[in-house]
């Protein structure tokens, strides 16, 4: 297969070499899922159901209970909304090992409208007992999320960024468990920021931003948004006490809410720079990214300004 091939459809294949018991089960999208070189690896483990996404889910149902491990592709919001009972009462309620991939989620999938990408897909899958829920940023996330979904027990999500993601890291990211310290304060941090998913490249930049200017920032970024992994993250955040999130989601219901749970109950404060509360228009996502504030050029003012509001 060639290297050209993108970077989620090299990963699915891998995926198919190593568990043959991998079905990938498509709802009409698989140029746009990049599932196709699976399909053309592993014909005999493809199914196409067209755009019928709650059969798609429920079809998937009955294959994880016949002992494989079903990999369910369509966009994001439509496997959310549209699917979403057949997902909760199907594979959730069961606790069936099936991992749903979302594509076309936030800013990054713009140009599709506010028809075609998600700003609230994470609160929907969050919010379903036992299920994982995974935002890769790039591709060893990707692949590493993959793994843990693919040979632990229970339904997954994994939110892919179709377009854009990077091959290797921005960084070293130093632990495990889903949550990496990427950056650590050369000096004294000052703020804490933790970066949901596929924004890290954005934060990185933002980090890089804040040094120069002498403000020194621990950066850590969650791939495993459920479970959260939060220990390193409250440690950071209880010597600097200004936490503050970045997401690529609404506030509600994501990893911004899930980091704001975690170190609430230890009197913790945090701010969270996440999509508004609004449908946003079709555009480009350099020019979406700007408008709502997660460019790293406004990150990096939000952050200077937040601290200059709290030293007042």
């Amino acid at each position: 297969m060639s290297n050209d091939a993108p970077l989620y459809a090299r990963t699915l294949r891998n995926v198919g070499t190593e568990h043959a018991n991998a079905i990938v089960v498509d709802a009409g999208l698989a140029t746009s899922m990049q599932s196709d070189l699976f399909q053309v690896a592993f014909p005999e483990r493809y199914v196409n159901l067209g755009i019928a996404e709650a059969n798609a889910v429920g079809f998937a149902s009955g294959l994880a209970r016949r002992g494989f491990r079903p990999i369910v592709h369509s966009f994001s919001n439509f496997l959310a909304r549209r699917a979403h009972d057949q997902i909760a009462i199907s594979i959730a309620l069961p606790k069936l090992p099936v991992l749903l991939v979302g594509g076309s989620c936030g800013v990054f999938d713009g140009r599709n409208g506010p028809s075609h990408f998600a700003s609230d897909d994470l609160a929907t899958f969050t919010s379903l007992p036992g299920f994982k829920v995974y935002e890769p940023a790039d591709g060893e996330d990707l692949k590493n999320a993959m793994r843990e979904a693919m040979t632990e027990d229970g339904p997954s999500y994994l939110r892919l960024r179709r377009h854009g993601m990077r091959t290797g890291r921005a960084d070293e990211a130093k632990g495990g468990n889903g949550t990496h310290l990427v950056h650590a304060a050369t000096e004294d941090a000052r703020v804490t920021i933790v970066v949901i998913g596929n924004l890290l490249e954005e934060a990185f930049t933002a980090v890089r931003i804040l040094a120069d200017q002498d403000v020194h920032a621990d950066l850590f970024h969650v791939v495993r948004i459920k479970p959260l992994a939060a220990e390193k993250i409250l440690a950071s955040a209880r010597r600097t006490q200004r936490p503050i999130v970045i997401e690529n989601h609404c506030a509600v219901g994501g990893g911004a809410q899930a980091v704001t749970v975690a170190l609430a109950s230890y009197g913790l404060n945090v701010s969270c720079f996440t999509l508004p509360d609004r449908f946003l228009p079709a555009g480009d996502p350099r020019w979406l990214l700007a408008q709502v504030g997660l460019d790293a050029n406004s990150l990096a003012d939000r952050i200077v300004a937040l601290l200059h509001q709290g030293a007042a």
